[in-house]
């Protein structure tokens, strides 16, 4: 319509129907799926997602707006979520950060948490008295996760690091690495004496962590695993939160 054209007349070039309709608009067919994921969160909750699609509208700016979709998205499912019951020797905590000195447009597509709230985690529920803890920081958080596993009633050890194929952004040096706090709880020993303190591999969705770091855990730690906020199951690690029955949720 932008283009002052009919439908019939849109087989433009070849590609995706999104991709030539993008192209009508001057933008790319996932800017268009990204718009229609928009306006089919609006249409199944019209409350939730008005502000997104109003913003969306005044900027001209799809970007940011699907970011906070997804994020309204991520927290509807966090809220019906609750803690497992189960006692493990080996906890991995990869925590939503939440990063108060970036702008909402800058803050991941997911649900985040405040440090008082991840303070407040049963983790010694979840911790026999003899276990190890994981617990995932970028550069910024590893002094506040150090003092959050001593919070947790571990006694910190050491730090482990994710050598990572290619530089990421950083607000004074060029990111490589993030790191890993580890962390004891009864003296517990490693299983292996011959383990370094880091490992490679690639950067995956969302946060994901790769298939080295749990080899590493499991070459170093005893079962059984739990993890907190999983991102990928995985059959020998137990995720500690499942989702309520949905009558419980609304409650």
């Amino acid at each position: 319509m932008k283009a002052g054209k009919t439908p019939v007349k849109c087989h433009q070039g070849s590609g995706r129907s999104l991709d030539v309709i993008g192209r009508l608009a001057g933008v790319s067919g996932r800017t268009v799926q990204k718009i229609r994921e928009i306006y089919a969160a609006h249409a199944a909750d019209p409350d939730r997602y008005a502000k997104v699609v109003a913003d969306m509208e005044a900027s001209g700016k799809v970007n940011g707006a699907h970011r906070k979709m997804l994020r309204l998205q991520d927290e509807a499912r966090v809220a019906r979520l609750r803690p497992v019951a189960g006692r493990f020797h080996t906890l991995v905590f990869d925590p939503p950060w939440h990063d108060e000195s970036v702008s909402e447009a800058q803050l991941p597509p997911y649900a985040t948490m405040s440090l008082d709230a991840l303070r407040a985690l049963p983790v010694e529920a979840w911790s026999l008295d003899e276990g190890h803890i994981y617990c995932h920081a970028p550069g910024p958080f590893l002094g506040i996760a150090i003092d959050l596993v001593r919070g947790w009633g571990f006694d910190f050890k050491t730090v482990i690091g994710w050598r990572k194929p290619h530089f990421s952004m950083g607000r004074y040096f060029r990111t490589l690495e993030e790191f890993v706090v580890f962390g004891v709880r009864g003296g517990l020993m490693v299983r292996r004496q011959d383990l370094p303190n880091h490992f490679a591999g690639p950067v995956g969705q969302h946060s994901e962590k790769p298939d080295a770091f749990y080899d590493l855990v499991r070459a170093a730690s005893f079962p059984p695993y739990g993890e907190g906020f999983q991102r990928q199951a995985r059959p020998d690690f137990t995720n500690l939160f499942t989702e309520a029955p949905l009558a419980m949720a609304a409650a």
